[in-house]
């Protein structure tokens, strides 16, 4: 989970630097059965909302997160630009009418457990 949050603010980051913005609404939350909510959104117009739950495994330290979520930006072209995503234990699957379409690459490369 680290990872995909990791790449997710390196992804905004990227978008539209602006070392004067600040979170305007930061909400977050975790239940009972382990499952959380969160989003926020930023002074830049930045927008970001995730949703996952945690799949304990037959061992410990074994398991998977399954995440998704959304984040938007404001580009310098002015033009909104919105990123659906999930995250499972295949990798990270990234949306938007803005990005090449990767759907086919499962079919060329498999899942991670083929290459284990």
């Amino acid at each position: 989970m680290k990872t995909v949050l990791v790449l997710c603010f390196v992804a905004l980051a990227a978008a539209r630097p602006d070392k004067n913005a600040r979170i305007v609404n930061y909400q977050a939350g975790i239940a009972e059965d382990g499952s959380y909510d969160a989003t926020y959104e930023t002074t830049n117009g930045i927008r970001s909302t995730s949703s996952g739950i945690s799949y304990p495994g037959d061992k410990l330290n074994t398991g998977n997160y399954v995440i998704e979520g959304e984040y938007s930006y404001v580009g310098d072209d002015g033009v909104t630009y919105t990123v659906r995503w999930t995250a499972d234990e295949n990798g990270f699957h990234p949306e938007g009418a803005h990005l090449p379409d990767f759907s086919h690459t499962r079919e060329h490369i498999g899942f991670v457990d083929d290459h284990l």
